[in-house]
């Protein structure tokens, strides 16, 4: 679920190459409108595919390519204003509005099926399941999980205190944690935290992440209740004095420049791989803990108001092609640093990662220590044990969503 500015290249791209003028005076099908969070693609690819585009179809495109920074911001130019973009990205929660709200269409499977063999990575699908069974409106994309990720300058790498969510709450690191200024995580790691004696009971002491378990813990991500959003509330203003700050994007790089006190902090699995592919990010390690956590999806959708319907399943075939042919699909992960929906790119990836000696200076684990390798590995590519204490986020409606907002505002200000 990224939140990351737009970066300069990019902002230079939207700026001058992304929407030319001539893209406001030609007709609708010869233009895509995409509406991405900041910094969502290697800014390379769409050139290539106006290119790719004009030989698939014998047509020329323009990309207009706008970014958005939350859900919510997003949302509110599809359901009230009626944007025609033809797509837009949203995380799993807002996708189950957009598709339950009737604000989606469904993919042209002729153009491109994402539901052919070995196009999603192991285990992708069953998260969509629960908001679009039949996976045909919702083309997952980016796809990661949360944790604590922790400076081991100053926490031993491994260490067991960091395998729990009490260390967020934890005495020991008052006033060297970070926690996300975004409601619905903070909400359900409150949840998560404020029920872990259930959970272990659940999970024979988080040894056995049955169905039960499973259940317990979804049910923290899709229902919602006065009750609940008392407890987290109370939990999460007992945290509150006892945190560095709520961040949402700088956190990750006032860490890796050492210059925040800050030890710790929820971080989305992706930030947390973009600074340890940064020169000084080695002493990074990540956790997802023990008691449960969150696997968040970022897909692509096509609005109901799209007004270039053909292009926009052809850009769906593009950015997923890697083949003897083309590579875009590897590119755009090379880029991204994160993980992907495509299982040829994923597995491809995690091969490599796990031949790799460390002594290619080109590598992420070039100089790293010996614990890093593994980590690294199973934060971009979430073994089975990790998977399976995990849950999807869905969509809460609007009024008990803006009844979260209230209590946010409330932990914020009080």
């Amino acid at each position: 679920m990224k939140r990351r500015v737009v970066s300069a290249a990019l902002a230079c791209m939207l700026a001058c190459a992304c929407v030319p003028v001539t893209a406001a005076c030609a007709p609708r099908d010869e233009v895509l409108k995409i509406y991405n969070w900041g910094d969502y693609i290697d800014e390379e690819l769409i050139g290539d595919f106006e290119e790719w585009y004009a030989e698939e179809t014998g047509k020329n495109i323009t990309v207009q390519y706008d970014t958005f920074d939350t859900n919510e911001s997003m949302i509110m130019r599809i359901e009230v204003l009626k944007s025609d973009y033809d797509l837009v990205c949203p995380s799993d929660y807002m996708a189950q509005r957009m598709i339950t709200g009737g604000l989606a269409q469904k993919v042209d499977r002729e153009i491109f099926d994402m539901t052919a063999d070995g196009f999603l990575y192991d285990g992708l699908a069953e998260m969509v399941e629960p908001f679009d069974a039949n996976n045909e409106y919702f083309v997952p994309y980016v796809w990661g999980t949360f944790g604590i990720m922790y400076d081991t300058n100053h926490i031993d790498p491994q260490s067991e205190e960091m395998r729990s969510w009490s260390a967020m709450w934890s005495d020991d690191y008052s006033k060297r944690i970070l926690m996300k200024d975004s409601v619905r995580d903070a909400y359900s790691v409150a949840r998560i935290y404020g029920n872990t004696q259930k959970l272990s009971d659940l999970s024979d002491g988080f040894g056995d992440y049955n169905d039960a378990y499973r259940n317990e813990l979804n049910s923290y991500f899709t229902e919602i209740s006065d009750a609940a959003i008392a407890e987290a509330q109370a939990l999460l203003i007992e945290q509150k004095h006892k945190l560095y700050k709520y961040e949402v994007d700088d956190g990750k790089n006032d860490m890796l420049a050492g210059t925040t006190d800050a030890w710790l902090g929820l971080f989305w699995s992706c930030d947390a791989g973009l600074i340890m592919q940064e020169d000084g990010g080695d002493h990074f390690y990540y956790e997802v803990p023990k008691e449960g956590s969150n696997v968040w999806v970022d897909g692509w959708i096509i609005p109901k108001y799209a007004g270039n319907y053909v292009a926009a399943n052809y850009f769906l075939k593009f950015i997923n092609l890697y083949d003897d042919e083309h590579d875009f699909a590897m590119r755009n992960f090379d880029y991204m640093g994160s993980s992907m929906a495509g299982k040829t790119v994923m597995e491809e990836a995690k091969a490599a990662l796990e031949e790799d000696d460390g002594t290619d200076e080109e590598s992420v684990l070039y100089g790293k220590d010996p614990w890093f390798k593994q980590m690294y590995i199973d934060m971009m590519f979430p073994p089975e044990d990790v998977l399976a204490r995990c849950g999807v986020m869905g969509d809460f409606g609007k009024a008990r969503s803006t009844d979260l907002d209230s209590m946010w505002i409330d932990v914020k200000t009080g």
